[in-house]
């Protein structure tokens, strides 16, 4: 084990860029990523090849280990002469996506696992479209092979054709995704190229089969190296034909359109049926004899006495994972070709072309200036914030321990400040070996006293940051915690700052009350918070019931008139010092998706510290997509507006909405008053109360007239506005006002409110259909599709369900089905809930259906009486209702 370290130590310093290898896993939740990884840990002797699949090295957390899931990504630097590998492990669970973004970021080669039963799962899809927008290398695994042999008894023909409908299914997935990025971004230029780069085929050698519980896997040229011996022909003349549609006659020759012909492909006579022969012997009926003799004419002897372990020894042997995983990964792109690949450096430089680190990138050179990009903190021994580790990926020069680097801004500008690298360490999963030096291409981790993540260190300070978007999960919900001693408080505060330093997923807040809240991605990603927390000394925390965020808007109305829509004008007057009149209208789906999209941009405008051709790029595209949609919202303001007074009222925004709701648009329709623009100075500047509206505004989107959620979607248009600036007790009225007039406006329009919606996917037999079925009907679901995997024998309900009706859903639908049924819920997207929380019975035939007071349940008026009374807000609840019906008076008693 020494004679490793140091040989680590020593590639770590001196590898060339063109024998370092940076790979992540990514999968679905439960398609063997670490049981996979532990096989190619055994490589290097870290763990015995027979505990391989079954120890998880890499989940190194207790309840990682308990549940049998991975919750955080980890790293290891793997020894496979002449190449250096960093293999990251990554979860699977979706509430863990950023530690996924963080396992990308590091990498260049991802490879691909997907359950060879299970399929293109619902994360599947979203990997697939993340890898490729951030331009690395996929391989696939289809793993889990051994299943179809031994659990659905499959024959090699059977489990053939099965096998080309799953990678023909991640190729059309491939597909989908790029043509989506097409439509998004008219970036790719040649479809066609760009897909026969990315599409998988066996015979490329971009597809590895395994079964990493077994630990074996395999590619098609492994197999056709035996065919090429053993008909004595070249191996390249029988590799591109090991997987199609093709077929060996009696003369040795290969012939194509086996299936047509009723023939067994090359695959499944060359590869499936010897395979199978030996699961058989070893799997199904346990004969250990036969096995053993089917191993000596393959050249191994065997020493286990039980056959199930005969089995596991024969196929390592035979069909080692490592070789077959690293052969593909060496013949990937290396840490400096893989930036060769226009895309790749986009995505790192923020698609700045004139980036200055661009050529220190592309060279990836160990003479040159170093530049470090810090990616994901971790917890010290100390667990201090004093402290910090993190870590990184070498992009150019070298680094050794106790130079000192400069931490880049994101714009360049900005005091520069500097930290000295206190310690380096090769990551070895759950320990690490300290070095003094790493060269380019390396992934590490650094010990330094300013650390963030997502910055740039770098020898020289005159240089602007990388800058890599944030895409982490949606942080939906949110707990208050508090410790039962209120000495404790302080230690707390620190603990959830250092938490949420070492979690991107985690939001960390300071109540106006005083409390302190989390906010995460789900229920299992809170539960590990608050693990965490304990596991850091804090055992007796309080923590509050879940709490879910709602958003308000206001929608379009088709039944209203021209006179209603004027009638919707809304003033204010205090005395003869203030005049106010608005007017509050929705913005459309197609304004709020381009909103939302460029909400890191809006943050940027709102501090003054946007680019100005980003802004100018901003400002065509949201006039152009306001003149295009607003006139078609029929039964608001804007309804067959001309497209030169749309163009107007974009040229003239006062804001946009504050940092929480940013979706939101205030105009400046007053014809007398001229202003600075939002987009840029101009000469006419702005007056004295001017900033004192713009905060009313801001306090109407962060506390709308419903229940006091943010608003999300609305345009606030002030048609008329005279102050007088001499009145000195106007100024700390104005703001009031103005929040009070945009509500009273508000609640002239026909206001919704929007919740979080998480896409839930639901595994069943067919016992247990009926009753998933009625727990998704109480947690008020809509289901979207059901179809059956064919090779399972299992439906899969996919549905959309509240987030806030998701809590204890899967201990729920355990019960209900005695554990015959499995969920996997993802965030998906905000709904307007299309019911009036105001709705009441008012015709006569909706008093004839529903009843005088509407006993129909109103979920929307349920969300919001129920947000209202958390708030300490008045509600219309009664303490007596209905008491004109007659009561058992026993029941008084």
């Amino acid at each position: 084990m020494e004679s490793l370290e140091v040989a680590l130590k020593q590639a770590a310093a001196t590898k060339p860029a063109e024998h370092i290898r940076n790979v992540c896993l990514v999968a679905h939740v439960d398609h063997g990523k670490t049981s996979f990884a532990d096989s190619l840990v055994s490589a290097n002797a870290v763990i015995s090849s027979r505990m391989a699949g079954k120890l998880r090295y890499m989940d190194s957390r207790e309840d990682e280990q308990t549940r049998g899931i991975t919750m955080k990504s980890s790293g290891i630097s793997l020894l496979c002469e002449p190449l250096l590998i960093n293999l990251i492990d990554s979860p699977g669970h979706v509430d863990f996506s950023g530690e996924v973004t963080s396992a990308l970021i590091l990498s260049d080669i991802a490879l691909l696992l997907v359950d060879v039963i299970e399929g293109i799962c619902s994360q599947t899809e979203a990997l697939i479209r993340q890898v490729i927008r951030n331009g690395q290398v996929m391989i696939l695994v289809i793993n889990k092979i051994d299943r179809l042999r031994v659990e659905l008894k499959m024959s090699s023909s059977e489990a053939y054709q099965h096998m080309a409908r799953l990678i023909e299914g991640v190729n059309s997935c491939i597909s989908q995704v790029l043509g989506g990025i097409v439509v998004e971004d008219d970036t790719w230029g040649n479809i066609e190229e760009a897909e026969a780069k990315l599409h998988f085929d066996p015979a490329k050698g971009n597809v590895i089969f395994s079964s990493a519980l077994h630990s074996y896997a395999f590619g098609c040229e492994d197999f056709a190296t035996l065919a090429a011996e053993k008909m004595k022909v070249e191996k390249a003349t029988i590799l591109p034909a090991m997987f199609g549609d093709f077929w060996i006659d009696s003369t040795g020759s290969i012939r194509d359109s086996a299936a047509a012909k009723n023939k067994a492909t090359m695959f499944e006579r060359i590869v499936l049926e010897p395979l199978w022969k030996l699961h058989d012997l070893g799997l199904v009926e346990n004969d250990l004899t036969k096995l053993s003799e089917a191993a000596k004419k393959l050249g191994f002897t065997l020493k286990s006495r039980r056959a199930n372990e005969a089995f596991d020894e024969l196929m390592r042997s035979w069909l080692p994972l490592p070789n077959a995983a690293f052969r593909a990964v060496a013949r990937a792109p290396n840490v400096r070709s893989t930036f060769a690949a226009q895309h790749r450096l986009d995505h790192l430089t923020g698609h700045r072309l004139d980036h200055p680190l661009r050529p220190f990138v592309l060279e990836c050179n160990p003479e040159a200036m170093t530049v470090v990009f810090v990616v994901k903190l971790l917890q010290t021994e100390d667990k201090s914030l004093t402290s910090r580790r993190a870590i990184c990926r070498i992009l150019s020069g070298t680094l050794q321990k106790g130079d000192t680097l400069h931490v880049l801004q994101q714009y360049g500008s900005g005091e520069v400040t500097s930290t000295t690298i206190n310690r380096i360490s090769i990551l070895r999963g759950r320990d690490s070996i300290p070095t003094d030096k790493v060269i380019s291409g390396m992934v590490c981790a650094i010990d330094a006293e300013i650390l963030l993540q997502n910055t740039t260190l770098c020898s020289k300070p005159d240089y602007p940051s990388l800058k890599i978007g944030s895409q982490t999960g949606e942080a939906l919900v949110r707990v208050s915690v508090s410790t039962q001693q209120l000495d404790d408080m302080d230690d707390l505060r620190e603990k959830l700052k250092l938490l949420a330093l070492l979690d991107t997923s985690l939001k960390v807040m300071e109540l106006e009350n005083g409390e302190l809240a989390m906010v995460t991605a789900g229920e299992v990603h809170l539960q590990k918070c608050i693990k965490d927390l304990n596991d850091l000394g804090l055992v007796d925390l309080d923590v509050s019931e879940p709490i879910v965020p709602f958003m308000e808007t206001v929608i379009e109305d088709s039944t209203l008139s021209g006179p209603q829509i004027t009638e919707q004008e809304t003033e204010c007057r205090i005395r003869e010092a203030l005049h106010i009149k608005l007017r509050v209208a929705p913005l459309g789906d197609a304004v709020i998706e381009f909103l939302d999209k460029n909400a890191i941009l809006l943050s940027a405008i709102r501090r003054g510290e946007a680019d100005q051709a980003e802004i100018d790029e901003f400002h065509e595209k949201l006039t152009s997509i306001c003149t295009e949609s607003l006139p078609t919202l029929k039964g608001t303001w804007w309804y067959r507006k001309p497209k030169e007074l749309i163009e107007t009222m974009i040229e003239r925004i006062w804001a946009f909405g504050p940092e929480r709701a940013r979706a939101n648009i205030l105009f400046n329709n007053v014809q007398s008053y001229d202003r600075d623009l939002v987009w840029k100075k101009t000469e006419f500047g702005t007056r004295r109360y001017d900033q004192t509206l713009v905060g009313g505004f801001e306090i109407f989107c962060n506390s709308g007239p419903l229940c006091n959620e943010i608003m999300h979607g609305i345009a606030v248009i002030v048609e008329e506005w005279t102050v007088d600036e001499e009145d000195g007790a106007i100024g700390g009225q104005m703001m009031s006002a103005m929040k009070a007039t945009c509500s009273a406006a508000a609640k002239k329009c026909a206001l919704r409110l929007v919740a979080a919606m998480y896409k839930c996917t639901v595994t069943t037999a067919s016992q247990a259909l009926g009753k998933v079925h009625a727990v998704l009907s109480q947690r008020k679901s809509k289901v979207l599709s059901e179809d059956i995997n064919e090779a399972t024998n299992l439906f899969e309900v996919v549905s959309l369900m509240p987030v806030v009706e998701s809590f204890s859903f899967c201990d729920q639908l355990r019960k209900f089905t005695s554990g015959m049924a499995s969920a996997q819920l993802q965030f998906s997207h905000w709904q307007v809930i299309d019911e009036d929380p105001y709705w009441t019975p008012t015709t006569l035939e909706e008093v004839e259906e529903f009843g005088l007071k509407g006993d129909s349940p109103n979920h929307a008026r349920g969300y919001m009486d129920a947000v209202r009374r958390r708030k300490g807000l008045p509600t219309e609840d009664l303490i007596v209702e209905s008491a004109e019906k007659q009561r058992n008076l026993k029941k008084n008693k």
